[in-house]
């Protein structure tokens, strides 16, 4: 059973609301639940992350101006982020969701370390993948991992039997 997972989907799919959908059943069905999912800022425009354990929203966007042709993500926040994630991941956890494997981790950074540290203590991983960066993403992983599709069930049928050591049907 692969306790690595992603879930494949194309844009315009409302992961961010599945992935702490997700979290939220795990979480009722007695799983320790740890990451974020990602949402608009509280401007609507920049970006932020929703800490799926307690809730807490932190923008990750800096605001650089009208003109500015720069990166807008915060690589501070990120930092700091990082670094609860990883004290909850080694506080132990059932199950770890990051919001995506995205271009920053296919280039190296965002979270990628996470997913390796969560490999490392053998921490069940839930992600979201854009249909894009797929190949990337089984590179990365080197067939350790499952791929989901976007459908609650599905995810949720992983989960219990990753998390909640629940029985799963042949072929998920």
């Amino acid at each position: 059973m692969a306790i690595l997972a992603a879930i494949l989907y194309p844009p315009g799919t409302e992961i961010d609301g599945l992935l702490g959908e997700v979290a939220r059943k795990v979480a009722d069905a007695g799983g320790r639940v740890g990451g974020v999912a990602q949402r608009r800022g509280a401007d609507g425009k920049g970006l932020a992350l929703t800490d799926l354990g307690n809730g807490a929203v932190r923008p990750i966007s800096q605001n650089l101006g009208p003109l500015s042709t720069s990166c807008k993500l915060d690589t501070s926040a990120m930092a700091e982020i990082a670094g609860d994630l990883e004290r909850q991941i080694d506080a132990g956890l059932d199950l770890v969701i990051l919001s995506r494997f995205g271009i920053r981790e296919v280039e190296g950074g965002g979270f990628r370390s996470l997913f390796g540290r969560a490999m490392l203590a053998g921490t069940p991983l839930l992600t979201a993948v854009r249909f894009e960066y797929a190949p990337a993403w089984t590179t990365f992983h080197g067939c350790l991992g499952i791929d989901l599709p976007p459908y609650e069930t599905q995810i949720l049928t992983w989960a219990k039997a990753v998390v909640l050591k629940a029985p799963q049907p042949a072929g998920v």
